[in-house]
């Protein structure tokens, strides 16, 4: 992410310690879009049931992406603050599902 008030770049899971670690809900969306995309791509080469394996994984990912941007957006484990929180500036930012 970027600071809107510094302009120093930070990432949304940094100041998400969670138990079990936390990932910025952008992580989740590209991998879902990529997962989706070699599934597209899978059945177009002729190779179903490989884009099944994949277009399903992506589904499981992308239903992650939620639940990673709710957990950034407050606070979580050990977290003072939640993950739109610059750890430079201390100001609040919007955290986006696209956001890294």
């Amino acid at each position: 992410m970027r600071c809107s008030h510094c302009r120093s770049r930070f990432s949304a899971a940094w100041t998400q310690p969670a138990p079990g670690g936390s990932s910025a809900p952008g992580i989740f969306l590209m991998f879902a879009v990529a997962l989706v995309g070699a599934s597209i791509l899978t059945f177009f080469l002729g190779h179903s049931y490989i884009g099944w394996v994949c277009f399903a994984i992506g589904a499981f990912v992308l239903f992650q992406v939620p639940i990673a941007w709710s957990d950034c957006r407050g606070k979580a484990g050990l977290a003072p603050h939640g993950g739109g929180t610059c750890p430079y500036c201390g100001a609040e930012n919007c955290v986006k599902l696209w956001s890294l």
